[in-house]
């Protein structure tokens, strides 16, 4: 029987010796950074990569086939000032550092480890497991008039709290101007634009690529100060040869994305900004048709705000309202959210979950923070809450993307499902540490961010269960006792009053939020809403299921579904 009698590391550090350079067990390097981008070179299964600066000269590791050995050797040979400048490496080593280097996002995971999603993982699984299983066990104790106060007054605080800020959000942007003109003197073909990159990260996306590339040509910014960057998977042939069939303007570019894992749109961004040559930087998904003088708008505000200020949220709105049930109630759902709450956060000065596209950023401000977190299935969120962590600022801008809404039950419920992941995971990354993130961010906002994630998924969790007491009870599988003292006859009281409160600030936000978006709101929208929460608390504990089977996985939304799309205001 043949077997191996020289392992690896030995068969390279004896070659590192033979040629007179330091040889590097695996584990003992770490991928350099220059301005806070990884910097490699060559090839990942061989080198060079830069692993370091060493006596004001760089360092680099490589990992040569045998048969390039004494290639190697007589290169050194040569030229032996280089020698002081190579490591020898095995070549697991290198591919150790090919995972390093699997996406420029690592550099998140190497600088700040512990506000990235790859850490969070099994602890916040685990700890939620622990949770539900010590609440079931206390829960077998406890009587059934207890689990029906509890239920009751938790979920009137949860709708409360939501309603209140429904209804101050609507007040708050009763008269806001949908519309807003750039100045006319801005025409003028002196202004020299800031250079803006714009990110388009695509996968199965071949159906949408003609009318994609159209809606992206018509953007009025100066050719010569663009960069549209087409962010492809290696193994997605059909769009990138879609995108190759079309008439590319010379401002756009494809840039193929390597296989890596994990495959989610935070990965492939993040190759993008390692390649952005703009100044400022904006993502675009393959469905979304932004107004044309969006990129000029987030410009000119960017230029009137301090440099604190990171990112400005443009409006996404749907475009499809009338394809359905489900894409009429999400297109209320972002008129609430995207011309309600979030400029009465922005007045506010609270940090927000930005939206997965649209958003625009200060490239600087994007570096500084470590760009987007590969493994957060909801980037958007967690890049809100980092921003402001690191003390800038996130603002709303009065510009529209129209997007298109899912139109099948089952392609909402793998969207939905996903940002709710997205969401438990921000959760349990920033508060790994809650006297951090208190300190971070100050008192203030730390309740508010507490307010908008814990408090609305706590709700969108207790719908379903609220539905399934109410039929039980409807049918007689279920038999709640009345209030018999006065404490419980206020307590159902203010539990219905909180619940009537949130149902009402819900109708009157949707009400104000449609009108205003003309998508005609009618009786039979407001009665189905909590229909449409039961399908949210749904796709809720499919999330946590989630989180537990599959925490990475990307559940990609298919477009080019909708039947009826408006017309982009130009």
């Amino acid at each position: 029987m043949q077997r191996n009698l020289l392992s690896e590391a030995a068969v390279y550090s004896a070659f590192a010796e033979h040629c007179d350079v330091l040889f590097l067990p695996k584990g003992s390097f770490r991928v350099s950074t220059v301005n806070d981008v990884p910097v490699h070179l060559g090839s990942f299964n061989c080198g060079p990569i830069l692993v370091g600066i060493h006596s004001g000269k760089p360092v680099y590791v490589i990992s040569p086939d045998y048969n390039r050995f004494e290639l190697v050797k007589d290169h050194l040979d040569r030229h032996p000032e280089i020698r002081r400048q190579i490591r020898i490496v095995e070549p697991s080593a290198m591919a150790l550092a090919a995972e390093i280097m699997n996406s420029p996002a690592s550099d998140l995971e190497c600088r700040y480890p512990r506000l990235s999603a790859r850490k969070e993982g099994r602890g916040l699984r685990w700890g939620g497991f622990a949770l539900g299983l010590t609440t079931a066990l206390v829960g077998m104790n406890l009587p059934v008039m207890a689990w029906f106060w509890t239920f009751m007054m938790f979920m009137a605080l949860a709708c409360l709290m939501m309603g209140g800020a429904r209804i101050a959000s609507a007040v708050s942007t009763w008269h806001d101007p949908m519309e807003y003109k750039l100045p006319g003197s801005l025409a003028s073909r002196n202004i020299i634009w800031p250079g803006y990159t714009v990110l388009v990260p695509l996968y199965r996306e071949a159906n949408v690529v003609p009318e994609l590339v159209t809606s992206l040509a018509q953007l009025d910014y100066p050719m010569e100060s663009l960069q549209v960057l087409f962010l492809v998977e290696s193994d997605d042939r059909e769009t990138l040869n879609a995108l190759r069939g079309e008439r590319l303007s010379s401002a756009m570019d494809i840039l193929v994305v390597p296989d890596g894992y994990p495959r989610t749109k935070p990965r492939a961004l993040s190759y993008g900004l390692a390649e952005a040559t703009g100044d400022y930087i904006t993502v675009f998904d393959a469905e979304d048709r932004p107004e044309p003088d969006q990129l000029k708008k987030a410009a000119v505000m960017f230029a009137q705000t301090p440099e604190t200020v990171a990112c400005l949220q443009a409006r996404l709105t749907i475009d499809n309202a009338n394809d359905g049930f489900l894409s009429r109630q999400f297109a209320f759902e972002y008129a609430c959210l995207f011309d309600q709450m979030l400029p009465w956060l922005f007045r506010l000065g609270i940090p927000f979950p930005l939206g997965g596209t649209s958003n625009h950023f200060r490239k600087r401000a994007l570096d500084q923070v470590g760009g987007w977190d590969r493994f957060n299935v909801t980037e958007d969120a967690d890049l809100g809450v980092r921003l402001a962590r690191f003390g800038l600022r996130l603002g709303v801008m009065t510009s529209s993307t129209y997007e298109e809404a899912p139109v099948t039950l089952s392609g909402w419920l793998a969207q939905r499902t996903r940002w709710y992941k997205g969401w438990l995971q921000t959760i349990g990354v920033h508060m790994r540490q809650p006297a951090d993130l208190l300190r971070d961010v100050g008192p203030r906002n730390f309740l508010a961010l507490a307010a908008l994630f814990a408090g609305a998924l706590s709700l969108i969790a207790l719908h379903p269960v609220f539905f399934v007491l109410l039929f039980a009870y409807l049918i007689g599988l279920v038999q709640l006792p009345g209030p018999e003292t006065g404490v419980e006859i206020v307590m159902l009281g203010l539990s219905f009053g909180g619940s009537a409160i949130g149902y009402l600030g819900s109708v009157i936000a949707i009400w104000k939020a449609g009108d205003r978006r003309q998508f005609g709101p009618q009786l039979f929208d407001m009665v189905s809403l909590p229909l449409y929460w039961f399908f949210t608390g749904i796709a809720f504990y499919r999330a946590v299921w989630e989180l537990f089977a599959h925490p990475y996985r990307w559940n990609k939304t298919s477009h080019g579904q909708a039947r009826h799309r408006v017309r982009v205001r130009t």
